[in-house]
């Protein structure tokens, strides 16, 4: 059982500031984020009674903080023609038929974590993302006079995400837009081929997290 704080209550703690067991009092503080990215507002805390910083956050203010982090995360919005949306959404089908939309953000994730892992293939990318925006082009030529309609993505990152696609950005001098497409190529190369790649075992697995 959760045991439920009122403002006032006593507790012990070792605090970090003054490095021994203290005694706490809960009062409501503003509590900053580990990574400095926000505060959340008014959260009850275990302040030590010694030198009144915060020693401890209780299970109860964690919903407040989560959704207050929530609301600091950034957006991440593209738009991109409706075939190429139309490849990552039958790539997530093929991943697990249950996928919605929301499996987009993972699909992105996962490139994201693939090319910090792998850099050769990040090396590649600006290269490899401007040979298929090539070829996509010259589709486009072929089905001329049909109006493709452009489709808009859209997810939260949380700021240490959004710090990671920067430096990829940086390094291989793509957008987000371009970068998105890039993730939407590899799905297009990894998972819609006849033979695709040994990653979406690993999708799959991760699907079956994200959709239980």
């Amino acid at each position: 059982m959760v045991k439920l704080y009122q403002p006032g209550d006593k507790s012990r703690a070792v605090c970090p500031h003054c490095a021994k067991l203290v005694t706490t009092t809960f009062n409501y503080r503003d509590v900053p984020f580990d990574d400095g990215s926000g505060t959340v507002r008014d959260i009850l805390t275990a302040v030590c009674d010694e030198c009144a910083q915060i020693v401890a956050v209780p299970a109860q203010s964690t919903p407040a903080i989560r959704h207050a982090r929530e609301v600091a995360d950034i957006s991440l919005e593209v738009s991109i023609p409706a075939p190429e949306v139309e490849i990552l959404d039958a790539a997530a089908y093929r991943i697990d038929p249950r996928a919605t939309t929301r499996f987009r953000k993972s699909l992105f994730a996962y490139y994201l974590s693939k090319w910090q892992r792998e850099t050769g293939e990040l090396d590649r990318l600006q290269e490899d993302v401007r040979t298929w925006l090539t070829q996509r082009q010259a589709l486009s030529k072929q089905i001329a006079g049909i109006k493709i309609p452009k489709r808009r993505i859209s997810f939260k990152l949380s700021p240490v995400t959004n710090q990671n696609v920067r430096k990829i950005m940086d390094r291989t001098n793509l957008d987000k837009t371009k970068l998105m497409r890039g993730v939407i190529m590899m799905t297009e190369r990894e998972i819609l081929s006849d033979k695709p790649g040994p990653v979406i075992r690993e999708l799959q697995e991760i699907a079956a997290i994200v959709n239980a």
